[in-house]
């Protein structure tokens, strides 16, 4: 009678625990548990320094159009390759992970906190792709676009004219020729000389930190990055989203001489949460690491081992970039965050309005091209296909 008690008692008390948990099951899967959606079809290239702000033609300052500087694709001089290989066993990390949204909206008081912050003065100017506030020889623009990147510059000439013979075409950043200036000048141009008050590695990121924060960046847990250029120290500040690192959604400050800060730029958009998906396991996301293509187009303060000089000593001015050649990165460690990745075009040329930090792993890299590579963490089941 005992052991028929004991036995009947083992056996709801069974029942009662196959209840709760397929109960809980049930509840999990109807709640956050719930089949995340597949996402539309993104651009999950890696991204390349700490922001690409220009991905596509936005307005310049007082009309005309800034495209991104023009490369050839493969071209070793820009795009060098690397391979990898690893420093020890592979972490582990959690198995699931939170995407974000970002949308192309800003509401006025963000936007006119970055204008104070940069010390223009004026009322933000909204147009059908943006908004641009100019300040005399500086501009704030603002696109209308997934993540709504911004840029500015100083010492700007004007905007963008015609001439005979089709419009001159802004090179890098927003500044345009003179339609007077001659097409060819027997003249070649002095070798330029590098600014004696630049300011120390800590002052450029005091000066751009005081600019993040002011202009009502979240600073807690960010990463931020100093390199130097030819004329000015680089600052990026890669903010956290979620308590997770990012990639690709970084804010970048150029501090040149006396602290004056000549260009930044960086994402005024406001991250939304989106669904959590699972991962694909450190191994695999390695895996894909190796996969991966080749860097996008670097630029001397992005890549070590680079001289600051652009042209050596005995070279001819102007003189043309060598090949990048390839190089073996050690993947150190690995951290898992989120990288940006927008979505691609619908058919017709539609800009679309939304983009998603995606749940990635960070590797952490030495001797490569960058110290730093992102790779989507996410199972190709819910990513769709371009």
């Amino acid at each position: 009678m005992w052991v028929s008690r004991r036995l009947g008692a083992w056996i709801v008390a069974a029942v009662v625990t196959v209840a709760l948990v397929a109960g809980g099951v049930l509840v999990a899967r109807g709640g956050a548990g719930r089949e995340p959606a597949v996402l539309p079809a993104l651009d999950r290239a890696p991204a390349v320094g700490a922001a690409q702000p220009g991905i596509e033609p936005a307005p310049a300052p007082g009309g005309g159009v800034a495209p991104a500087v023009p490369t050839e694709p493969g071209d070793a001089r820009l795009s060098p390759r690397e391979t990898y290989k690893l420093a020890g066993p592979l972490p582990d990390l959690p198995d699931q992970a939170r995407a974000w949204k970002l949308g192309s909206s800003v509401d006025a008081a963000h936007l006119s906190a970055l204008a104070t912050a940069l010390g223009l003065i004026g009322r933000p100017k909204e147009e059908t792709n943006g908004w641009t506030v100019r300040d005399g020889r500086r501009a704030l623009v603002v696109h209308r676009l997934a993540g709504v990147p911004w840029s500015f510059g100083a010492n700007i000439p004007g905007a963008c004219t015609l001439r005979a013979g089709g419009p001159y075409q802004p090179g890098a950043g927003i500044q345009c020729l003179d339609p007077d200036a001659p097409v060819a000048s027997p003249l070649s141009p002095a070798r330029p000389l590098r600014p004696r008050d630049l300011p120390s590695r800590a002052e450029a990121e005091r000066v751009a930190r005081d600019l993040a924060g002011r202009a009502g960046l979240d600073l807690n847990g960010a990463t931020v990055r100093v390199t130097d250029g030819f004329a000015s120290r680089t600052v990026a500040i890669a903010p956290a989203v979620g308590g997770q690192p990012t990639s690709g959604f970084a804010w970048t400050v150029s501090v040149g001489a006396n602290g004056t800060v000549q260009h930044a730029s960086g994402w005024l958009a406001t991250p939304e949460a989106a669904d959590a998906y699972p991962l694909i396991g450190v191994q695999e996301g390695f895996e894909r690491l190796k996969k991966a293509g080749p860097l996008g187009p670097r630029i001397p303060a992005e890549a070590p081992a680079i001289a600051l000089d652009p042209c050596p000593a005995a070279a001819k001015v102007p003189c043309t970039a060598k090949p990048l050649p390839a190089r073996v990165a050690t993947v150190t460690g690995v951290r898992l965050g989120l990288q940006r990745a927008p979505a691609l075009a619908a058919v017709g040329g539609a800009r679309p309005g939304v983009a998603y930090l995606l749940p990635a792993y960070l590797f952490d890299l030495r001797g490569g091209w960058s110290p730093v590579r992102a790779v989507v963490a996410v199972p190709d089941r819910y990513l769709t296909r371009p």
